[in-house]
Formats: structure tokens, sequence, C-alpha cells
């Protein structure tokens, strides 16, 4: 059985990004007032509707994942954005798989008149732990270093570029004023203009909680 190295510098590094980046974008929301915390689990690298939409390469990573979210109401100065509200969060996948953490904007839109039902839409950047690319085995001097890197071709997902866009759809309904409970899928991509060429992407499908303020 081949031995794949997990190289923690490396790994450190794309998850100080991670950091810098929600801090970042913590600081340019922070006079906005709180909103609401959102836990949840995932499904990282779903198969869903990939044969459909997204090409039938996913599932190379499926694992589980732990989500969270800091959502803030809309400030006066997104107003013009339709209300657009401002969040940072990501994912921790707990074997040892791509996690990721960013920052966005997100639009929720009541349905019925009981306003206990709503869709979300967001969009946003996020920087991830995972592979940007893996080395072509071609180039692979050694046979065991061929054989190394075609295995990693088939268990890790190639991005392609160290930062992503961030698109999440979810269904949520209201328990109460404080709790409401959501259903929701995210793909991760750059979408062939942050990098490239690879662009095998992740789609992430997941259930989770939230608490109002």
């Amino acid at each position: 059985m081949l031995a794949i190295p997990f190289n923690y510098g490396v790994a450190m590094k794309k998850m100080i990004l991670s950091l810098a980046l929600v801090c970042g974008f913590l600081g340019l929301f922070v006079q906005a007032q709180a909103d609401e915390v959102r836990v949840g689990v995932m499904v990282h690298d779903a198969k869903v509707f990939e044969d459909l939409i997204f090409g039938g390469v996913h599932g190379k990573e499926q694992s589980i994942s732990i989500s969270g979210d800091y959502v803030w109401d809309s400030p006066d100065w997104l107003s013009w954005a339709m209300h657009a509200r401002p969040y940072v969060g990501g994912t921790v996948n707990l074997e040892g798989n791509t996690s990721h953490g960013g920052a966005g904007l997100l639009w929720r839109f009541d349905l019925g008149k009981t306003k206990k039902l709503y869709l979300e839409t967001g969009f946003g950047l996020v920087a991830h732990t995972g592979t940007v690319r893996v080395p072509n085995p071609i180039d692979a001097t050694t046979p065991e270093d061929v054989a190394a890197r075609f295995v990693r071709k088939r268990s890790e997902i190639e991005f392609g570029s160290s930062i992503l866009f961030r698109s999440e759809f979810a269904l949520g309904r209201r328990f109460n004023e404080k709790w409401a409970g959501e259903i929701v899928f995210e793909h991760l991509s750059h979408g062939q203009i942050l990098g490239g060429p690879e662009n095998e992407g992740s789609n992430n499908l997941g259930v989770r909680f939230a608490r109002r303020f």
C-alpha cells in the first residue's frame, strides 16, 4: 500500500491564509449589528447532481465536515444591494480532507404569509486547505512517484486555485423567533476566473441550525 505524505507546512500556510481572509472581512463588517450564528454538518464533495450539472467528477473526497457561520444584519451601506447580509464562516473536515474559510454576502427571501419558510442564496470567496493541482505523473522520475501521483489524482480534488468562489443555496424553516433549521447546498470552484486549468470544484450538502440574537 502506498503512503501519501501529508505536507503539514503547506496545510498550515493555507489555514493561516483562510483565517487572515476571515479576519479581514470581519474587520470590514464589525460595526454591523450581530444577527445569528449557524452550525451544521455537511457531506463534503457529495455526489449531488454531478452527472446533470457539474460533469460527474465529484466524490473523490466524500466525507463529513462541520460548518459554522457568523452572520450580521444588513448594514445601511448595503441597502443598494437588496439589503445583503455579510457573513464569515467555513468548514472543518473531520477526515483530513479539504476545509475552507472565507466571507461574503447573503440574501434571504420569505415564503408564504406566515414567513416560517424562507429561501437563501449567498456568494463569497474562500481560501482552502485542499490540493491546487497534483503533479503530472508523466513528469515523475521513479515508478513509486508515478504510482503515488496516480493515487492522488484519484483521491484528491484538484481545485486549480488557492482562492475559490462559494455559491450557496438554502431552504430554511423558522421554529420560533430565535431558532431555525436549514437544508443547504454549496458549490466551491474558481470558475476559470481565479485559476486553472484544473477546476474540479466541490459540492457540499448538509443541514444546519441557526440561532438568532
